[in-house]
């Protein structure tokens, strides 16, 4: 395993604690619509996919103009050696909304 992976996969798994523990996260996750929580839900569970890419790109148009990381993981490149790296940046991306979300 290459030293860039391995950094990946541990911040990763960070940025998945991070997300979870946050604060806003509960109000940031239950102001999604269904198809993006599903897809917030399984990559805090596991590294993105071909079929959560499938998935991601299949998003109602309003979820797919309001969030990034849907566009993120819906153009993404379902080659399972970059999944990880893949899934760093759209990790990184949440936690950033999370972060900046304020409840309405």
């Amino acid at each position: 395993m290459s030293t860039p992976e391995l950094r990946d996969i541990i911040e990763n798994e960070l940025r998945r604690v991070l997300i979870q523990n946050h604060p806003s996260f509960a109000d940031w996750y239950v102001m999604l619509g269904s198809h993006g929580q599903e897809v917030v839900e399984n990559i805090l569970k596991e590294d993105v996919t071909a079929e959560l890419i499938h998935f991601a790109q299949e998003s109602p148009d309003e979820e797919w103009n309001d969030f990034q990381f849907l566009r993120m993981i819906g153009g993404g490149n379902p080659n399972p050696a970059i999944a990880s790296t893949l899934t760093n940046f759209v990790l990184g991306d949440i936690l950033d909304e999370v972060r900046k979300f304020e409840k309405p």
